[in-house]
């Protein structure tokens, strides 16, 4: 495929290809937040919808409540309780409760259907709004139970007695004592309830909010059906999951096998669910209008992408091919050559680089053998430093160790013939003088063994690390001390190395704990390791002395001690090997602790080993 063609669809490609992701991101987006939209109204009407049929059925609560404590009431309703139905009393008190309060009642607007006084031991309808109801028994109905106690709401049922949906409000009549005389029952107008639920906000011509019972029946008709309130059944996602006391939105089939947005609300002091929703296909009549806009839009970005990378390939490929027929001349060994491209763009400016670099490269070529000789130069200097260093390290070995023993002969010569004439302190200041002269023979063998790290080549094997630590530590302790010493070590994995060096590693810790554990009535040793993905972390823990956090990246450097020489032996070297030697075997190495509490050590190995 030539160039052209290649750039030409790189170019639609890189063009094209973001501005579909961004159209799609627009479309996405935009969606998202008409849905959110919708869904927010449909949440907001359930709770306006609820705050309503709350605030109806509190005000006719507290109507009926108002109208059961009123005297008259009360002792009209002790009188029908206590006395026969044929006496003038009974009469008297029937005639005036009908007529002057519940009658009045029931004629208002969005109040009661019907108000009854029933007996709170017989159940039977002493007094009604409608005469029809007088004498019937009440005695399971669950509001003449509830009501003889407090004012109960009885969600809605259907009334066989009446014929028709009901939902009923009682509340006790009590006299002076506090005693329940009777129930006052009001049956209340359901079409108040159905208006709430069927009244628009005007924002959506599909929009339907109703009620459903526990046993999935309508209980208010909704707004694309007739006679459906407590006589059709009704099983939607919707009702489902709001029937199992859920609040939220759904995208599911409605009543009418229609794909709609629905808010589900739980309202358990009813015992009922509200619905609220609104088809999918208006929700989404924006959505679709989005789509089209930015599909437009998008089709027009394409076409002129086309067009102007159709054109922005065919200059790059023009001067490529100048630049191209350049640089083979160069490549021919022509380093004289020059391309001479005099475009102002990037292209223009490679083909500069190409004439650069070919006086460069021609400049190059003659300085290479001087920098050949350079190197060869510089590493004889180099082996020759390293050999001037070997050479000093054991001079200063040798001129050290010299005056060393000097000073030691001279000494025990000291102790040995004139000892009878050496007072107490003549011989402590010669035993200080003797035993100076071994700790400074010690800190050179270390100071040479640090030097050494650094140049000793690795002679890596297998090492089976948990045999090693325990023979250290045999080593290291003498028998009749061994029992004083919790020493343990767990299954550690091996770990490839130079065993000599690892071997100093483990000495050098252990050997540390040891010491800063000795004065414990009970020394406690434990060395346990964790395999990781790319290493093996190594732990050596006791319960010494330990040591001040802060001062923990000292620990590793030569001479740094965290512990007064009178208290433990050392000259501060032995963790400074510890970190040569494991940093050489690509490790890391790093200590915690607390003060009289103990400390951890942890060191790394590349794991690998088997």
């Amino acid at each position: 495929m030539k160039l052209r063609a290649r750039l030409t669809i790189f170019f639609i490609l890189l063009s094209v290809v973001p501005v579909l992701i961004v159209g799609y991101i627009a479309y996405y987006s935009g969606r998202q937040t008409i849905e959110q939209v919708e869904i927010n109204h449909l949440v907001s009407t359930n709770l306006m919808k609820s705050s309503e049929l709350h605030r109806w059925i509190e005000s006719n609560k507290r109507s009926i409540a108002e109208l059961a404590q009123r005297p008259l009431i009360v002792e009209y309703s002790g009188i029908l309780a206590t006395y026969e139905a044929i006496s003038p009393s009974y009469r008297n008190a029937h005639g005036n409760i009908v007529q002057a309060h519940l009658l009045p009642r029931v004629k208002l607007k969005g109040g009661f259907l019907e108000l009854s006084v029933i007996s709170s031991r017989s159940g039977i309808v002493l007094a009604s709004s409608d005469e029809m109801q007088e004498g019937k028994n009440r005695s399971t109905q669950p509001y003449l139970i509830e009501g003889k106690e407090h004012t109960y709401v009885q969600g809605v049922y259907y009334s066989l007695p009446l014929q028709q949906p009901a939902l009923t409000i009682s509340t006790p009549i009590l006299d002076r004592q506090g005693n329940t005389v009777a129930v006052l029952a009001g049956l209340l107008d359901l079409s108040e309830l159905s208006s709430i639920m069927s009244a628009q906000s005007g924002l959506s011509k599909t929009e339907d909010t109703y009620l459903v019972n526990r046993s999935n029946f309508f209980v208010t008709e909704p707004r694309f059906g007739a006679n459906y309130a407590l006589r059709k059944n009704i099983r939607t996602e919707g009702v489902e999951a709001g029937l199992a006391g859920k609040d939220g939105v759904g995208f599911y089939a409605n009543y009418r096998a229609v794909a709609v947005i629905g808010a589900y609300k739980w309202l358990p002091e009813y015992n009922m669910c509200l619905i609220t929703e609104v088809d999918q296909a208006e929700a989404y009549t924006p959505v679709y209008a989005l789509a089209s806009a930015i599909g437009s839009i998008v089709l027009i970005l394409v076409l002129i992408v086309l067009a102007a990378g159709f054109l922005l390939a065919r200059n790059i490929t023009g001067s490529l091919s100048r630049l191209v027929e350049g640089t083979a001349e160069i490549g021919r060994g022509n380093l004289d050559n020059r391309v001479g491209t005099e475009s102002g763009d990037e292209i223009g400016e490679l083909s500069r680089a190409f004439d650069r670099m070919a006086a460069e490269l021609k400049q190059t070529t003659v300085r290479r053998d001087e920098l050949e000789q350079h190197v060869h130069e510089r590493t004889a200097q180099l082996e020759a430093a390293n050999k001037e260093m070997e050479a000093f390290t054991y001079s200063v070995s040798h001129d050290l160790r010299a005056p060393l023993r000097a000073i030691d002969g001279y000494t025990r010569i000291l102790l040995e013939d004139y000892r009878p004439a050496l007072d107490d302190e003549g011989k402590r200041v010669c035993d200080v003088i003797s035993d100076s002269t071994h700790k400074m023979g010690d800190l050179i063998d270390d100071l040479l063994s640090l030097s050494r790290m650094g140049r000793a080549d690795l002679n890596p094997v297998n090492i089976n690390m948990q045999d090693m630590a325990a023979v250290v530590f045999e080593g290291l302790v003498a028998t009749g001390s061994r029992k004083r010493i919790n020493f343990s070590v767990d299954t550690l994995p091996p770990a490839s190395g130079d065993p000599a060096l690892i071997r100093q590693v483990w000495v050098n810790l252990i050997s540390n704990a040891i010491k800063f554990s000795a004065k414990r009535k009970r020394p406690v040793i434990k060395v346990y390791a964790e395999v990781k993905e790319t290493e093996i972390v190594y732990s050596l823990e006791d319960n010494g002395v330990g040591f001040d956090m802060q001062y923990a990246p000292k620990l590793f450097n030569v001479f740094q001690r965290l512990h007064s020489a009178r208290d433990f032996e050392g000259n501060g070297v032995g963790l400074a090997i510890v970190q040569r030697i494991i940093q050489r075997h690509g490790g890391r190495v790093w200590a915690e602790g607390e003060i009289d509490k103990g400390a951890t050590f942890y060191f790394t190995l590349p794991a690998g080993g088997e």
